[in-house]
């Protein structure tokens, strides 16, 4: 059975996913007077929690688990990289279609841009496929971890790793000791930190929880605000998903879903959450072709092509899961 909670914020990591793309083409020419900019980066400073809770879910549902390390990696990696390897092509193509045909391009630049299209993501957000890749890799040795840590080795293991999000953050390594603490750093930390999360009971009123995600929101945008004015260009510092202010905007949008969603959800939001993982894949070739199409002033013009992106990319799932071999390409 679906934690009802856990769907909530799967659900809303989707959403948020597309308004990111929706919205960030308008914080490339950075204007601090502009509507179009401040809005944008409002949407984006308040949604940065969407990737790290997509890892804090991977870690809830799976580091506690015991399995065989094969059969784990048989699968889990299964579901993950033949879709990955499908819409690494897909993307390659459209890469070539959208942007620079290859037909008028020299053979040997068509390889060399392929090459490096595969090995580094044939589409901007598929950097994320990479990333999971890694951490499903390590997740039968995290298990070890976990299944062994008390609850004190728990709380000591997410501060080692807080403090790694500052030693090795270039930002501020300038002002703290080189204390190599490469180990503890990563997306590893957001496993180990919803792994920990879900498990444990914490007695903070629901009202707090929502006030301090709202504080560090506002924080996230009036400081890309003020560091984008003084460099006098687009400036996402405070967007870092491995920053500890979206650390813990993440832990605290967790938290306060674990505290308010009890109940089974409605029909459709399962609907998205059970494609999530095919809207995530398809999402940016569909809002490609909405965006444009919408020609309402910006500050409906961002949630109305997420939404239609959503709905358009969720019927796509639905319809392709119903096909034979569906499910490799959308999961």
């Amino acid at each position: 059975m679906p934690i009802p909670y856990i769907s909530a914020l799967r659900v809303l990591a989707t959403i948020l996913v597309i308004l990111i793309h929706a919205s960030t083409g308008y914080l490339n020419h950075f204007d601090a007077k502009a509507f179009n900019w401040n809005y944008a980066n409002t949407l984006n400073s308040f949604s940065r929690f969407s990737i790290p809770i997509f890892v804090m879910i991977s870690g809830a549902l799976l580091l506690g688990k015991k399995e065989n390390t094969l059969d784990f990696y048989k699968k889990r990696l299964a579901k993950i990289c033949i879709p990955f390897a499908i819409w690494t092509l897909i993307y390659l193509i459209y890469y070539f279609y959208r942007y620079t045909p290859f037909i008028v391009l020299p053979f040997p630049q068509v390889v060399e841009t392929s090459i490096q299209k595969i090995l580094h993501g044939a589409s901007a957000h598929l950097w994320f496929l990479y990333m999971i890749v890694g951490l499903y890799l390590a997740i039968p040795f995290l298990r070890m971890i976990v299944h062994q840590a008390s609850q004190n080795e728990m709380v000591l293991l997410l501060a080692l790793w807080a403090a790694s999000l500052l030693i090795m953050n270039n930002e501020f390594n300038s002002y703290l000791p080189a204390v190599d603490l490469t180990v503890f750093s990563g997306y590893i930390g957001y496993l180990f930190l919803g792994y920990f999360l879900a498990k444990k009971d914490f007695n903070v009123s629901w009202w707090l929880l929502l006030v301090l995600a709202v504080a560090v929101g506002v924080l996230n945008t009036w400081g890309t605000f003020l560091l984008s004015s003084r460099a006098e260009t687009y400036t996402p510092t405070y967007y870092n998903y491995l920053g500890v202010n979206n650390a813990l905007l993440s832990a605290v949008v967790f938290l306060f879903f674990k505290s308010v969603v009890k109940k089974p959800l409605p029909h459709w939001i399962h609907q998205i959450d059970t494609h999530s993982f095919g809207i995530y894949l398809v999402h940016i070739i569909v809002l490609n072709f909405v965006h444009p199409l919408i020609t309402l002033p910006v500050v409906w013009k961002i949630p109305a092509a997420t939404i239609c992106t959503l709905f358009l990319c969720l019927i796509f799932c639905m319809i392709v899961r119903k096909t034979p071999g569906g499910r490799y390409l959308v999961g």
